[in-house]
């Protein structure tokens, strides 16, 4: 997507270096948001995303969407822990371009830092990532603390937001299945909490001695950062 517009990068928290990882977020639509994991390794700094279903993609920050301002949040990470998080964001784009699939259903796995495996295995079809619950794997997998104290999020209630977030990408992703077992995996995530985009980049701009990070002071401050982001 493209709207003429020169995109700008704003840092939140931090600033680029040889070596960072940062939570990178951009707006998608009036009230849409994408997250990824930026990684630079002495080298040039790519994002890590969960685009859709089964498209994983590693793309340069101004890539991502174009045209969008995005912003950056970087983690105050040690230097062990961000050299293993960039390793391991090459590990995950090698091995899952086409693998996950687009769910709702509640898990929390992590990836291997040796193999890039998803742990606990599964081949059940109901689980998967949004864009944010990707990020939280990767985080989850390299950094000690969760990001977020996600049973401070709320449930969906019929026809709030969330729920019709939910029920609107339910009928994008429905037709493309090929057997009803695949359509019932997309419905049984349907009332799982949603993370927003926003929430783990507000999460982040916390140091990790306060992770993880509950819900209301998460979405106050990603709420403060969608404002910046046009």
């Amino acid at each position: 997507m493209s709207t003429g517009h020169r995109a700008q990068a704003q840092w939140f928290r931090g600033a680029d270096a040889n070596l960072v990882v940062a939570i990178y977020v951009v707006r998608t639509g009036s009230a849409q948001f994408h997250a990824g994991l930026y990684h630079r390794d002495h080298g040039s700094g790519s994002v890590l995303h969960f685009a859709w279903d089964r498209d994983l993609r590693n793309d340069a920050p101004g890539d991502v969407v174009k045209g969008r301002d995005f912003g950056f949040i970087a983690l105050s990470l040690d230097e062990d822990d961000a050299q293993t998080l960039c390793a391991l964001c090459r590990q995950v784009a090698r091995r899952h371009t086409v693998t996950f699939r687009f769910r709702f259903a509640e898990w929390r796995p992590r990836f291997d830092l040796i193999t890039a495996e998803v742990i606990p295995p599964t081949n059940d079809e109901r689980y998967g990532f949004t864009c944010a619950t990707f990020v939280l794997a990767m985080l989850r997998s390299a950094v000690i603390e969760e990001l977020l104290a996600l049973d401070q999020w709320p449930v969906p209630t019929p026809d709030d937001t969330d729920d019709r977030w939910q029920k609107r990408l339910e009928r994008m992703l429905c037709p493309t299945e090929t057997s009803p077992e695949d359509v019932a995996s997309v419905l049984a995530g349907i009332g799982a909490r949603r993370v927003l985009p926003t929430d783990v980049a507000g999460g982040a701009m916390q140091s990790c001695e306060h992770w993880p990070v509950g819900f209301v002071d998460s979405r106050r401050e990603g709420d403060r950062i969608a404002t910046c982001l046009q």
